[in-house]
């Protein structure tokens, strides 16, 4: 009987054997089923066989996640200088060109170059002020935007500092270079959003840690010094200005009324901007002891408050371009005035309207409408031309 059991086990270990052979690309085969005659006779072999059976395949293993490429250098650096704010700069500096030309008068080669020379200083300024704010608020924006290339950590912060200081000196260099396109006005108006902005983000002083203060950075040099200072900029280029307007006692009785509307238009607009802005930022700001208004009054609260601000400074400069047709000195002129100030209410029931699906504690949301906003900014900047 034991010389027989070799022979006996044979045709079973042959059917057993294909069973074992299990392909990579194929999920393993269920347990074989044993049959109890060799169950019973041999419960090691049958045990070992049901094991092996079951183990997973080795040969198949996922493989590590590739680590994600960094964005192209000029991408990263595109990000570093916020271009939503590049754009708006972009804009405003032609758009006030324009606004400063007379209403009847026809555009010329001096109001051409006053732009041509004023734009790059300009955007080299944005660079400084707001790569400087992201060099001291790297551990915030891991928080509160942790997409921003220094948090992100595509770009490396001895880059950041060369590409911020390089900015600041360029831009001052070229406001400066020029014998009579580097008016009195460029220079102030660089020279005091480099002081704002160093002050801004900058300790001892970082005034972003005082709400108040904070926003009465962002509304002097989106409101005052940009709209004061490039529209008497091109002003004293093209002739209809005398030199020397960079002085604030000189621009109550030198700057006309249009430019004072321009400025009081968008720093209000400059009001909305600096609160909207701190809303989705409010988790953030708390951890890292920044008192913002968001953090002290609410989130939902001050954002009511900033849609309120903004449809009635739209609404008030429609209702100041209507008056205005009446002292229209042609028929083209009103007309212009008239289809503004129609765009203007437009440009209030769009603030108004999408505000209904903002939900305050919700970054993403709030972060859609800030930009929503910024799209407003821009328009208001396109509606300056006709508005003369």
């Amino acid at each position: 009987m034991h010389a027989l059991l070799p022979l006996l086990l044979l045709p079973a270990a042959a059917a057993a054997a294909p069973s074992l052979q299990i392909k990579p690309s194929l999920p393993p085969l269920p347990p074989r089923r044993i049959p109890p005659q060799e169950a019973r006779r041999h419960p090691r072999a049958s045990a070992a066989m049901v094991i092996k059976e079951q183990q997973p395949d080795a040969t198949v293993a996922e493989a590590p996640a590739a680590p994600e490429p960094k964005p192209p250098l000029a991408l990263t650096l595109w990000q570093f200088s916020r271009p939503h704010t590049m754009i708006g700069s972009a804009l405003a500096i032609p758009a006030l060109a324009l606004y400063a030309a007379p209403a009847g008068g026809a555009l010329s080669s001096p109001l051409l170059l006053s732009v041509l020379y004023a734009v790059p200083p300009a955007l080299l300024m944005n660079v400084y002020i707001v790569g400087l704010n992201q060099l001291l608020d790297i551990e915030l924006d891991k928080v509160n935007k942790p997409r921003l290339p220094l948090a992100a950590g595509t770009l490396g912060v001895p880059a950041g500092v060369g590409v911020v200081l390089a900015s600041l000196a360029a831009s001052l260099l070229m406001g400066w270079a020029h014998p009579w396109l580097s008016t009195a006005a460029l220079k102030a108006t660089l020279l005091g959003s480099a002081l704002l902005g160093t002050a801004y983000s900058l300790p001892p002083l970082r005034l972003k840690r005082f709400p108040l203060l904070a926003s009465l950075c962002i509304m002097g040099v989106r409101g005052a010094l940009v709209n004061w200072g490039f529209f008497t900029h091109t002003a004293t280029v093209i002739g209809t200005a005398p030199q020397g307007l960079a002085f604030a006692a000189g621009v109550a009785t030198a700057a006309p009324l249009r430019c004072l509307a321009a400025v009081a238009f968008f720093t209000l607009f400059g009001t909305v901007i600096a609160i909207v802005k701190d809303v989705p930022d409010a988790k953030g700001d708390a951890m890292f002891g920044i008192r913002s208004f968001s953090v002290r009054l609410g989130q939902a609260r001050m954002l009511r408050f900033a849609v309120s601000l903004l449809i009635l400074n739209y609404s008030a400069a429609a209702v100041a371009l209507l008056a205005a047709t009446a002292s229209a000195g042609s028929a083209l002129v009103a007309l212009r005035r008239g289809g503004a100030a129609c765009v203007a209410a437009g440009l209030a029931w769009s603030v108004h309207r999408r505000a209904a699906d903002v939900q305050p504690e919700d970054p993403s949301s709030v972060y859609s409408y800030y930009m929503h906003l910024w799209k407003c900014f821009y328009s208001s900047y396109a509606l300056l031309p006709f508005a003369r």
